[in-house]
């Protein structure tokens, strides 16, 4: 599940069993586009301006072990990249949508420009983008390395230049995420902490979360406006089903703990208001823990 809040239109899979399909949807029109060509491909990301797609799928070029990596223009249906030279992983894209960071297998991760349909620069091996961020201020990305202590990597989409970023928390990073106005950086560690920091890359507030349970594994969610983020822990140790913590993202303060059942569904994607998208397509409200009755899509 992908759901841009900016460009409000969301990439999704069908949840039905024994029903594929990959779809659009748009929240301002509340239009499901299926994407008929594509009904076994997965979602690998949208542009920032929500006009540009990648998803992938097993190569049906090769019938080897790689993947299928298109990305398309969907209002046109214009097919700006095809390749299945490689193994994929992650995606993201860059502030305009003209460019793609790529990790793929046996590869150093890539920058390729769509425009020209070359590869423009290189990342370090170790960078984590799947747990990274896009900074729609600077166009850059920053993700953290997967072995190295205190260490992200900051990848600059103009430049083609990546540096070293260190947060002064002597621990492996986890989790990257800018706030919803970018003037401050949520930052989980291996050690289970979440910080935040302002630009200049200084602590604002922390929370210790190693007495009520595990986030190093969490996403970052936020509402709509920033006021609140949350990140959620896999299992508690008075529930195995987990809980997930809304959090005031001005302080740090603990404002909500939302305990998990076996049907409710976890979370899967950032929605409106003060709500988090289920994987079973029905949100949640973070203040109060309300589960919507009928699926939003």
């Amino acid at each position: 599940m992908i759901l841009n809040n900016q460009a409000k239109i969301g990439l999704f899979e069908k949840n039905l069993q024994n029903e594929k399909g990959l779809f659009l949807f748009d929240f301002k029109t509340n239009e499901k586009k299926i994407l008929e060509e594509y009904l076994d491909w997965k979602p690998k990301s949208i542009s920032p301006d929500g006009r540009k797609i990648a998803i992938t799928i097993s190569s049906q070029q090769t019938k080897l072990e790689k993947t299928d990596l298109l990305v398309i223009e969907h209002d046109t249906n214009t097919v700006l990249l095809n390749t299945y030279k490689y193994y994929v992983y992650d995606v993201a894209f860059d502030l305009r949508g003209s460019k793609l960071l790529v990790v793929a297998n046996n590869k150093k991760p890539f920058c390729i420009d769509l425009i020209k349909n070359e590869i423009i620069a290189e990342l370090p091996k170790l960078i984590r983008l799947y747990k990274g961020d896009l900074d729609l201020q600077n166009d850059t990305f920053l993700a953290p390395c997967e072995q190295k202590k205190d260490t992200c990597y900051l990848f600059n989409f103009k430049t083609g230049e990546t540096d070293v970023q260190k947060f002064g928390t002597k621990e492996k990073i986890s989790r990257v995420k800018y706030s919803v106005d970018l003037t401050s950086i949520y930052v989980i560690t291996e050690t289970n902490i979440l910080y935040c920091f302002d630009r200049n890359f200084k602590i604002e507030w922390s929370r210790d979360f190693n007495s009520i349970g595990r986030i190093n594994s969490s996403e970052i969610f936020s509402t709509e406006y920033g006021n609140y983020i949350a990140v959620y822990s896999t299992s508690t140790k008075t529930n195995n089903w987990g809980a997930e913590f809304v959090i005031n993202s001005e302080n740090g303060e603990l404002i909500n703990q939302i305990e998990g059942n076996q049907f409710r569904g976890r979370f899967a994607t950032n929605y409106f208001d003060n709500k988090v998208l289920l994987h079973t397509f029905k949100t949640i409200d973070l203040l109060t823990g309300e589960v919507s009755e009928n699926q939003v899509i």
